[in-house]
């Protein structure tokens, strides 16, 4: 059956207007698109969001409604009645200007970033963060008043990138302002999605757009951060750090209080390596969900923050929890309890996304400067390895494939993007959890007599003098 695609609403000398779904992304698997108003000026299109988003068989459904006492008859009633009206249009010279609150280019950026810090409840304001920098470069280079309304082009933006790569000379001289190609790209890419939203409602449609992935003449390259290749720790590493962990080898020498925090830190790190390279933010959501019980405790399944929002799976991992990370949970994470966090200790029962964003940051400092600490006093490694989390989920890839783990295992692991409508279904009968317990068992070097060793040093660890000596006791 052929599915409605538009609902005509306008209909005005040289202009026509339908409600439609705006489906112009460049995303795969996506189920729902935005509903717009689509204004048709001598064949020309320009789209203005109205807000809601709808399958194309339920936009369908609403637009071939007729029976007055159904749902979808209701819907596009309130559509005509409340959404359209709200949208006066005039036409001329084939333009199209939408009546509604004085808008610019710095204008809608910064009403992007409201929306990012405001909307679902705050759960993407770590999102906002990167638009609210970008943003301030923006302006410090180009001046806060040299933008107004919506001219700006190819020539602003690449001064723009041109003063975040080579810097300005500052009045005593030196450059300052200078920032990595990364940054460069991060910033590029959130004035890249301002630059599209302005066009989805109408405006910079008539100007060059500025933006190319690839070094094009006349556009705005848009670099890459270097590869991160050599940002990692190689196996043997991470079990000599297991190692440190198990047998709490830290020096007498330090302050009060550092030794058992140094210990948490380091806890945390492994952690994030053997819970298959996840960051903080999701070391901090991690809960005993009923999966986790379903499994007989053997495994995590979680959503991945940072992907969540824009995978139509939902980003969800499987962690098999092997031996070493089930030494690591019951030496610092609370006890299970359904519904539960595993490590509360990082946001403390803050519930404020911009809070928790600060706790994380925070505690990322911490891990990096008390891991890298132990790295050189205990370790006595070279003072160039200073780890930090990123390093853990760079070391699970690379450690697993250099292993000869299979790299479909590998991304699905991970949490990566893939084809399929039902990742989950697909990672749990290609993987199951004995297989999966396999290869997670590769991140680490240790053979089942050690193994077992620091499962009872773990646990010896844990009994007080009195209870040492009447093991002591019994075993003489």
């Amino acid at each position: 059956m052929k599915l409605t695609k538009s609902l005509p609403v306008i209909k005005e000398r040289n202009c026509n207007a339908s409600l439609v779904l705006d489906t112009r992304t460049n995303r795969k698997n996506v189920s729902e698109y935005p509903l717009a108003i689509r204004f048709t000026v001598d064949r020309k299109f320009f789209y203005h969001q109205v807000g809601g988003s709808y399958s194309e068989k339920r936009f369908s459904d609403i637009c071939t409604a007729t029976k007055s006492s159904s749902e979808n008859y209701k819907e596009q009633k309130m559509w005509r009645e409340e959404i359209v009206p709200k949208v006066a249009v005039t036409t001329g010279n084939s333009n199209i200007e939408v009546a509604k609150e004085d808008k610019s280019f710095i204008g809608i950026w910064q009403e992007y970033i409201y929306h990012l810090q405001n909307d679902d409840n705050g759960k993407r304001y770590s999102t906002s963060d990167s638009y609210v920098s970008a943003l301030n470069s923006f302006q410090k280079f180009l001046g806060k008043d040299t933008i107004k309304g919506f001219n700006i082009s190819v020539a602003e933006i690449q001064k723009w990138k041109d003063c975040m790569s080579n810097g300005i000379k500052g009045k005593d001289g030196n450059i300052e302002g200078q920032i990595s190609d990364a940054t460069v790209g991060l910033y590029l890419r959130s004035c890249r999605t301002i630059w599209n939203l302005c066009r989805s409602q109408g405006y910079l449609l008539d100007v060059t757009y500025p933006f190319s992935n690839k070094k094009e003449k006349n556009l705005v390259s848009i670099p890459r951060g270097k590869v991160k290749k050599k940002v990692y720790l190689k196996r043997e590493q991470f079990t000599e750090l297991y190692h440190v962990f198990i047998n709490k080898n830290y020096p007498e020498t330090w302050k009060e209080g550092y030794a058992e925090r140094a210990h948490y830190s380091l806890g945390l790190f492994l952690a994030q390596y053997l819970c298959n390279g996840f960051n903080l933010a999701d070391a901090a959501r991690l809960q005993y969900n009923d999966y986790y019980f379903q499994t007989g405790r053997r495994a995590f399944l979680f959503n991945r923050k940072k992907t969540a929002d824009r995978s139509s799976n939902n980003s969800e991992v499987v962690i098999p929890i092997i031996e070493p990370l089930q030494v690591i949970l019951d030496e610092i994470a609370a006890p299970p309890t359904l519904g539960g966090y595993v490590f509360p200790q990082i946001f403390n029962g803050e519930t404020s996304e911009k809070v928790r964003r600060k706790l994380t940051a925070q505690e990322n400092s911490n891990v990096k400067d008390r891991v890298t600490k132990i790295c050189h006093d205990v370790l006595g490694w070279d003072k160039a390895i200073c780890p930090s989390g990123t390093w853990c989920r760079h070391s699970f890839a690379t450690n697993l494939r250099n292993a000869g783990v299979e790299k479909t295992y590998i991304d699905e692991s991970m949490g990566h993007s893939s084809n399929s409508n039902d990742m989950t279904n697909v990672y749990l009968d290609t993987y199951p959890i004995e297989m999966q317990m396999e290869y997670n068992s590769k991140l680490l070097v240790l053979d089942t007599k050690s193994a077992e060793r620091d499962e009872l040093m773990s646990k010896l660890s844990k009994l007080s003098n009195e209870e040492l000596t009447q093991l002591l006791a019994k075993a003489m």
